[in-house]
């Protein structure tokens, strides 16, 4: 395996303005805003294929766009409350400002969209208060990478990315290997936008297998700052558990599908009765674990009840997951005619990348777009992914043009080769999801990070810790596609370690359950939890969120959280000794 190693060979590309990692809509946003912008020389490069990997071409036919006649302040604060008011408020209004141009940004590239016959936009209802725009399935992404091409963006697919070049506090591109034919790449850029989303632990989203937090992973390496780890304004999405269709509850709801408890009881009637399952995520995610914990599991969402509209509609939007659904009988005859099992998808983590709103990160000529920026920048979603992508895109094309050329890497490499090829000098050691069952084994289990307690977040820390020290360094790779298998459990294992540490900060529930400490926290815990690699290690710190500079901000005072005050409501649980305490357990 060393000879077969050493015959791969090195390849530089060189005189890169705008350099973009990742195939996604936040990737291809910011290659095709660059290139406008008027970046001369711009290489996107993907793992995968460009819009063909990630969440957004598995995206369910919808899209969140903030319209001329919304309310801007109402949007801005439904935002700014979904995100526990840890929102950056100047960049989630950025990114609601620019929603609709972007929106006409891709009609105008060829992307079908959902329209009336007057030519205005089709709005249906969907999660949340506001009506979402519809969109053909795959075809989106299709028409945006094809648009890319047609204006000089260089597309590299399968290639993996394995580390940024950095030097003397800069940036100055990314090094990888082709996974057809081992070959190793050194990308040399004036500036680099890093795209590569956020991940679930490779459960059972659609796109998983390609979310590895990669990002998350090569910024730390470098010493970048990332925040926000603990948390996330959508802690989980939740999909059929047992069937592999994705994404489509957003449109399912909104058309008029219910969830029901193991009882057969519509639930989120009692939690939620004004928008029932059209709430948000936090809240659907946190009332499925209440059920859970009573017992009342599993969760089904029944959709027998939809007519022939509804089934049109949704055969448009969302023809692969309705495909799979007659491929087992779950709709037949054009209807559904089973109940089908839901989940949470497991933890979404963002310990994303801190950026200003140029989308500029604190390491020079380092951008960060879409998930793999942290929560507080970017909301969950195509539309905030767009837009942060094209505000990066932009961003790097005019630091490109202010640079004075590309700075050197201090001869790093040879080193970065090596690294990158390692595994496959221990051909025999541990296959990658041997270590990802260990991985998903502690941290994707409900009652870890979705429910948290401290005790059990520390037992879960401790099996990360110990699969990060002994098998991490025993990992083999028997070929190019396991080689990236490795690359991506070491990503992993840092993402579910550095999630863990903040979620265990974090002493207060704020969107995300914590039963050990139940309150929202307004006096002390208006803040953001910082890490930063130092050396050989972790430097953890918190900043106070400005919100005296933001026009919406929450009473200073400490108060049960509303995802807890409303099962108390309920009885279902109580509050003693500063702790939630189940009723049905007394």
């Amino acid at each position: 395996m060393e000879a077969l190693i050493m015959d791969y060979q090195t390849h530089e590309v060189r005189d890169i303005d705008v350099l973009v990692i990742g195939g996604g809509i936040a990737a291809t946003f910011a290659a095709i805003k660059a290139k406008e912008a008027g970046a001369r020389r711009v290489v996107q490069v993907d793992k995968g294929t460009v819009g063909k990997t990630g969440n957004s071409c598995f995206a369910a036919g919808v899209i969140h766009v903030c319209f001329p006649e919304d309310d801007l302040d109402d949007r801005l604060m439904r935002l700014t409350r979904a995100e526990g008011y840890l929102a950056q408020q100047d960049l989630i209004q950025d990114h609601l400002q620019d929603s609709y141009p972007i929106l006409e940004d891709m009609r105008r590239y060829g992307v079908r969209l959902v329209m009336n016959p007057d030519g205005t936009y089709g709005r249906m209802a969907g999660r949340g208060a506001y009506p979402v725009v519809m969109f053909y399935s795959t075809q989106l992404m299709d028409a945006l990478r094809q648009h890319a091409q047609a204006i000089g963006v260089e597309q590299v697919n399968r290639l993996y990315v394995s580390e940024l070049l950095a030097g003397n506090g800069e940036v100055s591109g990314a090094v990888g290997f082709h996974q057809y034919s081992g070959d190793f790449y050194v990308f040399r850029s004036r500036s680099t936008v890093l795209a590569t989303g956020s991940t679930y632990y490779k459960g059972i989203h659609p796109g998983q297998r390609d979310c590895t937090a990669d990002g998350f992973g090569m910024a730390y390496r470098i010493g970048a700052t990332l925040c926000g780890g603990e948390q996330n304004d959508q802690p989980a999405n939740a999909m059929p558990a047992r069937v592999d269709v994705g994404p489509g509850m957003n449109k399912w709801m909104g058309e008029g599908a219910v969830f029901r408890n193991a009882k057969g009881e519509r639930f989120m009637e009692r939690y939620s009765p004004k928008l029932k399952e059209r709430s948000g995520l936090p809240q659907i995610i946190a009332f499925f674990c209440i059920e859970a914990r009573m017992g009342r599991a599993p969760i089904l969402m029944d959709a027998t009840h939809l007519g022939p509209e509804n089934m049109e509609r949704l055969y448009q939007m969302l023809p692969l997951p309705q495909r799979e659904f007659e491929s087992i009988g779950v709709v037949k005859d054009g209807k559904f005619q089973k109940l089908v099992e839901f989940c949470p998808t497991g933890p979404t983590t963002r310990p994303g990348v801190v950026v200003d709103r140029s989308y500029a990160s604190r390491t020079a000529r380092l951008f960060a777009a879409g998930e793999a920026c942290s929560p507080s920048a970017v909301v969950t979603g195509l539309a905030a992914a767009a837009t942060s992508g094209a505000r990066a895109g932009a961003s790097a094309a005019r630091c490109a043009h202010d640079s004075n050329g590309i700075v050197g890497d201090n001869g790093l490499v040879g080193e970065l080769r090596e690294r990158a090829f390692g595994p496959l000098a221990r051909a025999g050691g541990l296959e990658p999801d041997h270590v990802l069952l260990e991985l998903q084994e502690a941290v994707i289990p409900y009652d870890v990070l979705l429910l948290r307690e401290g005790s059990r977040m520390e037992r879960a820390l401790k099996r990360v810790e110990t699969i990060r020290d002994q098998d991490l360094p025993m990992l083999g790779a028997y070929d190019l596609h396991y080689l990236r298998l490795c690359h991506e459990m070491r990503n992993l294992v840092l993402t579910a370690e550095l999630q863990l540490k903040a979620a265990i900060q974090r002493t207060e529930t704020r969107n995300i359950l914590r039963e050990d400490y139940p309150f929202t926290d307004n006096v002390n815990w208006l803040k953001w939890i910082m890490v930063r690699k130092e050396g050989d290690r972790q430097k953890w710190w918190t900043e106070d969120i400005p919100i005296e500079r933001y026009p919406l901000a929450p009473k200073r005072e400490v108060e049960l959280a509303y995802l807890w005050r409303v099962p108390r409501d309920l009885g279902i649980v109580s509050i003693q000794d500063g702790r939630v305490q189940w009723e049905f357990e007394k």
